[in-house]
């Protein structure tokens, strides 16, 4: 008789608990349209996200938060070291203005829409609204390009001037802080080395919400970047203006580009046979999106190594009767000019603009000449007229 009723209690008691799983309230109920905003849910009923799990990869196991619209159904990340039975802590992604309802699921099963706030239709309680005054934003950003380290200066609506305290209230009277910022995907940090000093952060007057932040990038990373910050409470990720985006090099947008720095090369002189074993000395030489290439004189320099400060490579042969071509602009690139009977490394000069030329008797423009420069080039745009 014992064996008949312990599986009916088992049931009786699982009934209870899905019974006991609700949704009291959800909060903030305002955030930003760029997502991050740290959503507090509480109930009753949810996982505990530390109990011990039988097979881990089970994506149903534990509790899932989604945000529900008219049109859209979008998950909310939830942090596991903040929720326990009676709260789910969860930050929102991008999503547009809108208003959306709490929907929550306890190891794969819905919690029913009668114990969300009571059932009622599109509870306040219940809901999160996404809403552009309650989005940071960037405005402009300057510098555009730079080198890995270089210090950043955002404007825009950054709505407060504290960073790092957990007490202090923003000028502007607003209970609101600078969280973390991003370049990248790498920090971008607010404080300068070894000190509790700010670099910039401050609001145009104290009832404003616009104002300049400065952080300094971190990181060696050398190509395009995109920039975001984070602030608490009812706020969340920073949106962008969309004319501060480029289109790189790789067709993807971006806000930001690095670049790598050549100080010397070493030897200066070579054979025009080719073989010179050549050490090109820097910073930032990077490889993660694509392998170094060096050109000496337009022709490919077949590298032996690379390092963060230094590329070496091995010159190919220079013939005689073989157009030289220059790729001015070019990053990663070393262009050198080769003439002689040995290969004198003197940078190729590009003539951009002229404002006058003088003529010889025959009415031709006369040579202009450039003793650092082993080659002069003038594009098709730069027109050669007689000074009158």
């Amino acid at each position: 008789m014992e064996s008949l009723w312990r599986p009916a209690a088992i049931l009786i008691v699982l009934w209870c608990c899905c019974c006991a799983q609700r949704v009291r309230w959800v909060t903030p109920h305002t955030g930003s349209t760029a997502g991050a905003t740290r959503l507090t849910i509480t109930g009753d009923g949810f996982a505990q996200e530390r109990q011990f799990q039988l097979n881990p990869p089970d994506d149903q196991f534990g509790n899932r938060v989604t945000l529900v619209s008219e049109t859209l159904s979008v998950p909310c990340d939830v942090e596991r070291d903040s929720t326990h039975g009676n709260q789910i802590m969860c930050y929102t992604r991008a999503m547009p203005e809108d208003q959306y309802l709490v929907r929550v699921s306890v190891d794969g099963v819905p919690i029913p829409d009668n114990k969300i706030c009571n059932g009622d239709y599109k509870p306040y309680s219940c809901s999160f609204y996404t809403r552009w005054w309650r989005t940071p934003t960037i405005y402009s950003l300057s510098p555009v390009t730079g080198l890995p380290g270089t210090l950043l200066t955002i404007r825009g609506r950054i709505y407060s001037d504290v960073y790092g305290s957990n007490t202090d209230l923003s000028s502007n009277g607003l209970n609101v802080r600078f969280l973390r910022s991003y370049m990248g995907g790498m920090p971008c940090v607010l404080l300068k080395p070894n000190s509790d000093e700010l670099y910039n952060l401050q609001l145009d007057s104290e009832t404003a919400s616009w104002g300049y932040m400065s952080c300094m990038m971190t990181g060696t990373y050398v190509g395009h970047h995109n920039m975001s910050y984070i602030l608490d409470s009812d706020y969340g990720r920073s949106s962008t203006e969309k004319n501060l985006y480029w289109v790189s090099s790789l067709s993807k947008l971006s806000m930001f580009q690095t670049f790598a720095e050549v100080t010397g090369v070493s030897p200066s002189k070579g054979s025009i046979m080719g073989g010179t074993l050549l050490t090109i000395h820097g910073r930032f030489f990077d490889q993660t999106d694509e392998p170094a290439r060096v050109l000496v004189g337009g022709l490919p320099c077949e590298v032996q190594s690379v390092a963060d400060d230094r590329i070496t490579c091995r010159t190919a042969e220079r013939r005689v009767n073989e157009d030289r071509k220059v790729y001015p602009g070019e990053n990663r690139a070393a262009s050198f000019c080769l003439s002689g009977e040995a290969a004198t490394l003197q940078p190729t000069c590009v003539i951009m603009r002229l404002t006058s030329v003088s003529m010889t008797p025959g009415g031709a423009p006369s040579v202009i000449k450039a003793p650092n420069c082993c080659r002069i080039i003038t594009p098709r745009w730069v027109s050669m007229e007689q000074n009158r």
